[in-house]
């Protein structure tokens, strides 16, 4: 996801003969930046611009109105979040392990870019018809159906429950996972210990939570 930098930062103006893909990427992560910063309501093209250090009709030439600038953020993090998991499902370990890897790769991710996991927190709460087009709806069903084969294996092995549907499961799991980083986002949830342990410590206990509600008796 979207690495941090601090939108109060003096954006770097992007050379004239700058590749197009550049472009494009500084322009997606300013926005970023000033979403966070100012929310999706609350913020100009002009602040995009002035972030990237581009010129005001470029942001125009790649995106026809803040509406799709929004959704083409999300689609960027959504496609790094699906290919985490489709990683770790695919990858060694239990399907206990595997749950554990899903939820520490999030908490990890707000713990290196925050920016970020602010936006897609903050953002998707408070512009509902990103939920209704674009690839957020895409997303979300596909990082369930992902999540609901790591339990259907894990099931399938005796290693979890077999009295849970895997679906049901799955969007337990992400449903915990998202309040739980939202509590964080908005300074609800803060263990004892500097920043980096507060989320540690955030997620050991979310995974016990999550995987002793899942684990088969006597596993």
């Amino acid at each position: 996801m979207t690495s941090p930098r601090s939108p109060r930062a003096s954006p770097r103006r992007l050379p004239p003969d700058a590749p197009e893909p550049e472009k494009r990427r500084a322009i997606l992560h300013a926005a970023v930046r000033v979403f966070a910063e100012k929310g999706y309501h609350g913020c100009r093209i002009a602040d995009v611009a002035r972030a990237a250090g581009v010129a005001y009709g470029l942001v125009y030439h790649y995106f026809q109105n803040k509406d799709e600038l929004l959704e083409s953020v999300f689609a960027e993090q959504w496609a790094i979040l699906l290919a985490a998991l489709k990683a770790i499902q695919e990858g060694p370990g239990s399907a206990s392990d595997k749950i554990a890897g899903v939820l520490g790769f999030v908490l990890d991710v707000f713990k290196t870019a925050p920016t970020a996991v602010r936006v897609l927190i903050l953002e998707v709460a408070r512009t509902p018809k990103v939920l209704r087009s674009g690839s957020t709806p895409e997303t979300f069903f596909s990082a369930i159906g992902i999540i609901s084969d790591v339990v259907k294996a894990g099931q399938e092995a005796g290693e979890l429950r077999s009295d849970i549907e895997p679906v049901v499961a799955a969007t337990g799991i992400l449903g915990a996972l998202e309040m739980t980083v939202t509590g964080l986002v908005v300074g609800l949830v803060r263990p004892a210990g500097p920043p980096e342990e507060q989320i540690d410590a955030v997620k050991r206990q979310l995974e016990a939570m999550v995987l002793a509600g899942l684990r088969a008796p006597g596993r």
